[in-house]
């Protein structure tokens, strides 16, 4: 048995992967195992990894099923105490699973470490992430509050992972997410202030793509998780139906396009006023005076103004010659 197994899965990703992997491999903390899924993947990523032709690093390659049977194929044959995942085109600083491991065992009630990434792009632009606004999960607030951490730099225990049956397949582009919920109820969700990744961003990437859906799917797991709290399980065969059952429609839509439209904020977009009217404002009459839907309110007005002060916190201190922080 090994410490660490930390599990990258791959399609097509050959232009990072090396230097994904050799960032693993260079780690300071030297008791881990590396699995590499190549998730049928039509350029030379799996040559890449054997390549390395390292001991530690095991490489899967499979048909073509997607992030989520890559992920759970890779915790099946998984020897650690502990997973970390590592995505094919991030880089890991030499340090993280040292930071990580000693973390977790300094804190047996936290289920789940994270910490500070700092992304870059093609222009080398950085900016500095926990992938999070919350500390704690509390379920029964409207919206939710939930705990995450940037799913590439995360490190979990394995048991826990395992006795919730790994990654679910139910909620695209939002597996994480719905993870980080399932996980709650079993610790902390944690994010020291220690910088364990850098991520690049760029136009190609699933998470931008695919915004929209994936923050559809993001709520409907949060209705999910509400939902299994008060009846212990529900059946996933109609997850939009269960949904309706935990917050109407006239609620529900409002909240993704809110949800939606903070995503955009957030990357980087232009503030669309009429955008941002028509979630906080446009609803039945019945709806927008629910307490429910003013916590809504408050939230998407608490959002932009928290984006507008980070913003002018950030030109200011670039106009001094300092980093953000």
């Amino acid at each position: 048995m090994v410490s660490v197994s930390c599990v990258l899965p791959v399609f097509n990703g050959a232009n990072f992967l090396g230097e994904a992997i050799r960032s693993v491999l260079d780690q300071t903390f030297s008791d881990f195992e590396l699995i590499v899924v190549d998730d049928g993947s039509t350029d030379n990523s799996a040559e890449i990894a054997a390549s390395f032709q390292d001991s530690r690093i095991t490489i899967l390659k499979r048909t073509n099923a997607g992030i989520v049977a890559a992920l759970n194929a890779g915790l099946q044959v998984a020897r650690g105490k502990y997973i970390a995942r590592m995505d094919a085109d991030d880089i890991s600083v030499p340090n993280r699973f040292e930071k990580q491991v000693e973390y977790l065992e300094l804190h047996p009630a936290c289920v789940l470490v994270g910490g500070l990434a700092q992304g870059f792009d093609e222009q080398g632009k950085e900016g500095f992430t926990t992938g999070g606004r919350h500390t704690q999960t509390d379920l029964s607030c409207f919206p939710p509050k939930v705990a995450v951490s940037l799913h590439p730099l995360i490190m979990i225990r394995a048991d826990i992972l395992r006795s919730i049956g790994g990654y679910r397949a139910h909620f695209k582009h939002a597996e994480d997410y719905d993870l980080y919920l399932r996980l709650a109820i079993y610790g902390s969700i944690d994010n020291p202030s220690e910088l364990m990744l850098f991520y690049r961003r760029h136009a190609s990437a699933m998470s931008i793509q695919n915004l929209a859906e994936q923050e559809r799917n993001a709520a409907l797991s949060e209705a999910i998780a509400i939902a299994e709290l008060r009846h212990g399980s529900v059946l996933l065969e109609d997850v939009e139906g269960t949904a309706r059952a935990v917050w109407p429609a006239s609620l529900f839509e409002p909240y993704v396009r809110f949800r939606i439209w903070r995503r955009n904020l957030v990357a980087g977009g232009e503030i669309n006023w009429r955008v941002f009217l028509g979630v906080v404002l446009n609803l039945s009459p019945g709806t927008i005076f629910s307490s429910s839907y003013f916590g809504l309110r408050v939230r998407a007005c608490g959002s932009l103004i928290k984006l507008l002060v980070g913003r002018y916190k950030v030109q200011l201190q670039k106009g001094r010659g300092r980093r953000p922080s």
